[in-house]
């Protein structure tokens, strides 16, 4: 049985990933409790949700989860690493109706440098959370992440990238 995955897509739409935890909350809502931050979305799902919450309520949350799956925000991301919470991380994508790829860059970075797992793929999600389950995150001091980002860097990953990037 697994607690509480917070997954949030910001304000705006993401439906290829709230469908896909839909879908496996639908199979085992015990090993996928989701709690939803779903934003404009078409897609109702069958797990507990918000569309928006306040920014308290939000914290609380990611907070209170296992992990969060998170969209590839700078703001979310800043968040997730000032936390030290075990996160997924979907960059939005051209292929998923966004207007671009703005969020790759960043999203692959952070799965490079160890501080969260990348998910470029929705059917792969499943495999991501068991994988992120099972993984001990790095997250350096704040002051020291400075030096850790140019050494990582210079110095190449610390751990291999799983990005399939699609172009």
């Amino acid at each position: 049985m697994g607690a509480m995955i917070f997954v949030t897509v910001s304000t705006g739409h993401f439906d290829p990933l709230i469908e896909e935890c839909d879908r496996l909350y639908q199979r085992d809502p015990a090993l996928f409790s989701f709690f939803g931050q779903i934003g404009s979305g078409i897609h109702t799902p069958k797990f507990p949700h918000k569309k928006t919450m306040a920014p308290d309520e939000l914290e609380r949350l990611m907070e209170e989860a296992e992990l969060v799956i998170s969209h590839g925000g700078t703001g979310m991301l800043s968040r997730l690493y000032r936390l030290k919470k075990k996160t997924i991380v979907i960059p939005k994508q051209i292929r998923y109706g966004e207007a671009n790829d703005g969020q790759v860059e960043l999203a692959v970075k952070w799965d490079e440098l160890g501080m969260a797992i990348l998910c470029m793929d929705v059917g792969e999600l499943e495999a991501k959370i068991n994988r992120c389950r099972d993984t001990q995150f790095y997250f350096p001091s704040f002051s020291s992440l400075g030096t850790h980002l140019s050494s990582r860097l210079l110095s190449g990953p610390k751990r291999e990238s799983s990005v399939k990037v699609n172009v």
